[in-house]
């Protein structure tokens, strides 16, 4: 079952927990003060219970043992002397009682401004009751007011002596303080809970901020951002959380959605490449079997283009394949690879390809990575047909390996017609090229070659880096790491 208090807002729960505290430490500090102002009032009776026992007591004794002489006297034919009158009327709550030995009241004096009277209740006190009082003050409850009583028994066995103060004004005293206390009580938990409102109102607006914010983003504007607040705080802290936080989502859907377009944009770009040799090997099958093309050199012909379209469809495909198992981030085997021995095949494999391009080496005699020699293979393969493919035919290649002490670099550079900057931004991109042409030739390959040898190179923990200027040539750097990360 619910709590009632879940369907409060924050500020109502802060406000009612705030009157709950103040109220428990006001009825707590109330009782405190009640029986604190109750002992010191009963202390003060107490002492003048004290006082005024101890001095009618001597006073009592003395008319007692005058009464016995005079009681003496008597017996004896002397003239009697007038009797001794120990207690006189007084208007007053305090009463002296005079106790004889069978508890019977022999006299008294105060208690006129009692509602009753103390005599009613203590009638019958021998003087064995009273010793087991002891002469400690004691509280005398009645069906009235009740009393505060202090006894003592007269040593000249006249009797005892009560005294007796009614704590009818004290409970008077008590109450009225008590309903006072309360009454302000409620006044200062009136002002409590304006001030706590006030207090929270103000510290809530932070909160407000984040709300409203929070709004923003719901709508789609992943830009809002909280406000700066002191960083010591817990609001300061939590906005510059928050702000973290937005600022990483924010991040994430520009990832997401510069993903979503580069997976559109390659998929447009792998359909048009499939679709182009597709379209030729349909179209030139639709020739043959139209009986278009006589037997003969034209059939040959049309069956070479057929096979040509064909391959070059099988390395898009290948390439495609490639990038897919390099995505999946599939573990290369490490080997030790000579560099030397690559690089020299590589180049014998170019300048066969595009004698037109002369390319020079530069590079030690030995020359070790740990690597995949294949894929190495592939990445220096790429990179001198681009070269070749990019540059007018003339065009020098010079290939620079070096050994240092993070790794080895190698450079491969032309002299060509260079690259602009935003081409350079854009230049490993599948399927970019510097020419916003997209028609393809035979000569141009996948349009995949640099992509390739980017996600190589990466899958070897190293980096492919391009330097150019248009009119200025273009180089591309291959660094291999001395150790696999």
């Amino acid at each position: 079952m619910n709590s009632p208090l879940r369907n409060w807002s924050l500020r109502n729960r802060l406000t009612a927990g705030v009157l709950a505290l103040s109220a428990v430490g006001f009825i707590g500090a109330g009782l405190v003060v009640q029986e604190s102002l109750q002992s010191y009032l009963i202390h003060q009776i107490d002492d003048q219970l004290i006082s005024v026992v101890g001095g009618t007591s001597q006073r009592l004794n003395q008319a007692g043992i005058v009464n016995e002489e005079e009681n003496e006297r008597e017996e004896n034919g002397q003239r009697q002397a007038a009797p001794v009158t120990p207690l006189n009327r007084i208007p007053t709550s305090t009463s002296v009682t005079l106790l004889d030995q069978s508890g019977a009241v022999i006299g008294g004096l105060g208690g006129d401004l009692n509602a009753n009277r103390i005599t009613d209740f203590i009638t019958g006190w021998t003087p064995e009751v009273v010793a087991s009082f002891g002469n400690r003050p004691f509280t005398l409850e009645t069906r009235g007011p009740d009393f505060r009583v202090i006894t003592q028994a007269l040593p000249s066995s006249v009797g005892t002596v009560v005294v007796a103060q009614s704590l009818a004004d004290f409970d008077k005293t008590t109450n009225r303080i008590g309903r006072i206390f309360l009454l302000i009580g409620f006044l200062v938990l009136f002002l409590i809970a304006f001030a706590a409102r006030q207090v929270i109102k103000i510290s809530m607006r932070p909160l407000e901020n984040v709300e409203a914010t929070a709004e923003k983003i719901a709508a789609g504007d992943l830009t809002a951002r909280l406000g700066n607040f002191e960083p010591n705080t817990e609001v300061g802290r939590l906005s510059s959380s928050l702000n973290t936080m937005l600022s990483r989502i924010e991040e994430s859907f520009a990832i997401r959605a510069e993903s979503e377009n580069k997976l559109r944009r390659f998929v447009a770009d792998a359909s048009h490449e499939l679709r182009t040799p597709l379209t030729a090997i349909r179209g030139f099958a639709e020739l043959h079997r139209q009986g278009a093309v006589p037997d003969g050199e034209k059939t040959k012909e049309l069956l070479g283009r057929i096979e040509k379209e064909s391959v070059r469809m099988g390395t898009l495909v290948e390439d495609l394949l490639l990038l897919a198992r390099l995505d999946q981030s599939r573990d290369i085997e490490f080997h030790p690879v000579d560099l030397a021995h690559v690089i020299e095949e590589t180049v014998a494999s170019a300048s066969a390809a595009g004698p037109e391009h002369p390319i020079t080496v530069e590079m030690p005699k030995e020359l070790f990575v740990l690597g995949d020699s294949g894929r190495i293979y592939q990445v220096m393969t790429n990179l001198l047909a681009n070269a070749r493919v990019h540059t007018p035919s003339g065009t020098a290649i010079h290939v620079l390996a070096r050994n240092e002490e993070n790794g080895v670099y190698i450079s491969v550079a032309d002299n060509g017609p260079g690259l602009s900057e935003e081409d350079q931004k854009r230049i490993f991109e599948r399927f970019f090229r510097a020419d916003p042409s997209r028609q393809r030739t035979s000569q141009e390959g996948s349009g995949l070659g640099l992509s390739i040898v980017d996600s190589v190179m990466q899958a070897h923990g190293g980096k492919v880096g391009v330097v150019s200027k248009p009119g200025a040539g273009t180089t591309f750097t291959l660094f291999f790491p001395t150790e696999k990360n």
